[in-house]
């Protein structure tokens, strides 16, 4: 039986600096029997692949994908918006992977649902609304790799003048934006410690008043930052964005012993043995001075490596990958065609 084969098609670029979770779930996929086509967002006709290793490579242009493979075993996506690429690819399989919930992308959820045979969901409250809207969906929260809090990283050179302060190093990674974050929460904690932000501002035109900008960061170099912080922050919005999310952050802040301070967005109610929730303004700045007394304790430290070492990428892979297994295992009981399991 030849080995499945996935396509990730027409969302991120596969060589972006900051890998997000479709990379590190198409490395398990490739490493794990399947052969992984990834197409990238950004279109070139001057280069037609890369190949990355014997079971996965980059096509960087749609076109020349489906005439090359018209039709794959597996569908991959996690953006709703996709849902057109399957008027011109065929597939055995379509996997939505659901990861937020847009009030303006409604409509093209109900279409990639409609069109999905599996959907996967990033959190609780996304499991509880797309089990409404589709019979097979599968909880598989963001997660991180179980090796992160085992290795080392030097201080990088741009916060290194600012440890010679002996302040606490208070961190935001990712994209600061006034559509889910809290920048008038920034801005307090700004007034009161050392705040840094790695990553995107998205849809600001400065940034809160106080904060240090210190720009975009490769997926290597963050794991330094959260590694060097002492506390990492949390400061969403209560709205439908940040109820639906389960932010990737977190877990890899605590894969260092980072602890993390977060607003009371419903994902974190799992997590409160780790991470200091906090129901408003107030209860959040009293935090950080509480995750700062922590941050040094090996105690803590210990049990936030464990929980984040009990929520990794190999345990995320392992229900998707049950998931397809039954998926197929049920399309051979209806049509009496056979699967090699052994692959998967």
């Amino acid at each position: 039986m030849k080995q499945k084969t996935i396509v990730y098609a027409n969302t991120i670029d596969y060589d972006q600096p900051l890998q997000q979770r479709p990379h590190h779930l198409m490395k398990y996929f490739s490493e794990n029997g399947y052969m992984v086509y990834w197409v990238n967002y950004t279109q070139r006709t001057d280069k037609v692949r890369d190949r990355i290793s014997d079971t996965l490579e980059v096509y960087h242009n749609w076109e020349v994908f489906l005439k090359r493979h018209p039709k794959v075993d597996i569908y991959f996506s996690s953006w709703a918006m996709r849902h057109t690429d399957l008027e011109s690819i065929k597939a055995d399989l379509v996997v939505y992977d659901s990861l937020d919930n847009f009030p303006e992308n409604e409509h093209e959820e109900d279409n990639m649902i409609s069109k999905a045979d599996i959907l996967l969901a990033a959190s609780k409250p996304l499991l509880e609304l797309r089990s409404k809207q589709h019979k097979n969906v599968h909880l598989v929260r963001n997660a991180c790799f179980k090796e992160l809090g085992d290795l080392d990283y030097p201080i990088p050179e741009d916060l290194i003048p600012y440890t010679k302060k002996n302040k606490p190093i208070v961190l935001f990674s990712g994209a600061l934006t006034s559509n889910w974050c809290d920048l008038l929460l920034t801005e307090k904690v700004a007034k009161k410690y050392q705040v840094f932000v790695v990553g995107l501002p998205w849809g600001i035109k400065e940034m809160p008043k106080g904060v240090h900008y210190l720009g975009s960061k490769g997926y290597q170099e963050l794991q330094a930052y959260y590694r060097h912080a002492d506390v990492t922050l949390l400061p969403f919005q209560r709205c439908q964005i940040s109820d639906f999310s389960n932010p990737l952050k977190v877990y890899e802040s605590l894969a260092h012993g980072t602890p993390v301070v977060a607003t009371d967005i419903p994902e974190m109610d799992d997590y409160k043995d780790v991470v200091f929730v906090s129901r408003n303004h107030k209860e959040f700045i009293k935090n950080i001075q509480k995750a700062i007394k922590v941050s040094k304790c090996n105690e803590y430290k210990n049990k936030a490596k464990k929980m984040a070492k009990n929520n990794s990428w190999d345990d995320r892979f392992e229900i998707i990958n049950s998931a397809i297994k039954e998926f197929f295992k049920g399309e051979k009981d209806e049509k009496g065609s056979t699967f090699n399991n052994t692959i998967l």
